[in-house]
């Protein structure tokens, strides 16, 4: 059942942001005086809700129910996606049952621009207020820590950090000029990477000092792959945190709270090495130096054929550490700001595939990568799922934006349309542009489901 982790993260991320994303239309609806008829997570049929003219009911309403002004709060079949259906706007629906009546005060279509705006704004808007909540409360709740050091223990020799010849040992002392001294302050400073300028690196190496200049490009394209950029700090120790029955590692006798040292005559600087040595040595032998309470020792382990040796890795960082405690004020700051500054990454992320700086298969993850990425910080604990979590609804909140049929963005498109021309598009028209963007936002949905699948 090795997927059922990573099912039930992705049904709780993806749950709860369709939730807030279609909570700021339904309320933002009210606040205008449009009427809902339809308040749903999930899709497709009915399968049970709750409304004041029947109460609670299982399944398909009367197709002769008149709702009036009340909402019918139900769960649908299919547990991806959610959405709202405020009378007089053209959705995913495609209902046009309204069409052959004048506007009345409650629709979407009777209102003005400003309100039109402001619900269809709602959704991403709460994507992003949500972003900020959980940033600030992480931030009151933990506080704020970082290892204070710039010293790079382990480069990943496919890293551009690597082409540009940085090396294990280097202490990093500014980017393009501006001093860095936490390893928040490096990595922030090469992740600011709205365009494909080559970068300046200031290390100190052997007592000396160095300038070395990283091509722009290759950064960019490293940001918005998996692996990042492919350095990590000194003192970072791996821990075997769970071992699989009748794996390779159970086999040779790995505990849970081993700590290897070393395998061959490689010491172990960080988990993406020991992982990128294991691949490389798919059934042969290796040794593993493990620390086992305070006493080292040898354990002989047969790599598997496909590259595996059934071991949960675990890591910590045990160098200086740099703690800073908040006021709710300071923390609110410091979550908007993260946010905007991460709103401004995804968008030159997209920019960058427009471009044709980086490809859309680096970019882009569907459902099946977002539930790997969920599982996983779910297993770093509370706080990296729900940094995740907010990392993936303001995700969810620019991509809603792009002006495209069958987003929010393209929604606005009309909106704009209409406000410049003073007269409704016709229902046809749109009915038509609707279902074009529903058609490409499916095939667009399956293309990226292809990616996860051969990624």
């Amino acid at each position: 059942m090795d997927f059922l982790q990573p099912l039930v993260s992705f049904l709780i991320v993806i749950g709860v942001l369709v939730f807030v994303h279609e909570l700021g239309h339904f309320l933002a609806a009210l606040w205008t005086g449009m009427r809902a008829d339809v308040f749903a997570l999930g899709m497709g049929p009915r399968v049970l809700g709750w409304n004041r003219l029947t109460g609670f009911t299982f399944g398909k309403l009367p197709d002769d129910l008149e709702l009036g002004e009340h909402t019918d709060y139900r769960l649908c079949a299919f547990p991806i996606g959610g959405y709202v259906k405020i009378i007089g706007m053209i959705d995913e629906s495609f209902d046009t049952g309204f069409a052959d009546r004048a506007p009345q005060p409650y629709e979407f279509r009777s209102k003005g621009a400003l309100a039109k705006t402001l619900v269809l704004s709602a959704g991403v808007l709460m994507n992003f207020l949500l972003a900020i909540v959980v940033f600030a409360s992480l931030t009151l709740w933990f506080g704020h820590e970082e290892m204070a050091t710039t010293r790079i223990g382990w480069v990943d020799p496919a890293s551009p950090l690597a082409a540009s010849g940085v090396v294990a040992g280097d202490r990093v002392l500014a980017i393009d000029g501006k001093s860095v001294e936490t390893w928040g302050d490096m990595s922030e400073a090469l992740a600011v990477a709205t365009n494909t300028s080559d970068r300046t690196m200031q290390i100190e190496r052997d007592g000396g000092r160095l300038m070395l200049r990283l091509k722009g490009q290759d950064l960019v394209r490293a940001l918005t792959a998996e692996a990042g950029l492919g350095v990590y700090p000194d003192n970072m120790t791996v821990r075997i945190g769970g071992v699989v029955k009748g794996r390779p590692a159970d086999a040779a006798g790995l505990k849970v709270g081993d700590v290897p040292l070393a395998v061959d005559t490689m010491p172990i600087r960080s988990i993406v090495q020991f992982q990128q040595y294991i691949r490389q040595h798919a059934s042969k032998s290796m040794i593993i130096h493990v620390d086992r309470d305070g006493t080292p020792r040898p354990v002989t382990v047969l790599v598997s054929k496909d590259s595996t040796i059934g071991v949960q890795l675990e890591t910590e960082y045990t160098g200086p550490k740099r703690v800073e405690s908040f006021s709710v004020t300071e923390a609110l700051s410091s979550a908007v700001s993260q946010t905007g500054k991460t709103i401004s990454m995804i968008g030159a992320s997209v920019a960058h595939v427009v471009q044709g700086t980086v490809s859309v298969k680096q970019s882009f993850g569907g459902p099946i990568r977002i539930a790997q990425m969920a599982s996983r910080s779910s297993d770093l604990g509370i706080e990296s799922f729900l940094r995740f979590m907010a990392l993936i609804s303001i995700s969810l909140g620019v991509m809603n934006l792009l002006p495209l049929p069958g987003l929010d963005g393209g929604h606005l498109v009309f909106v704009g349309i209409e406000a410049i021309i003073r007269r409704e598009l016709p229902t046809a028209f749109k009915i038509r542009v609707q279902q074009i963007g529903v058609a490409l936002l499916l095939m667009l949905m399956a293309f990226v489901l292809y990616l996860d699948l051969t990624r």
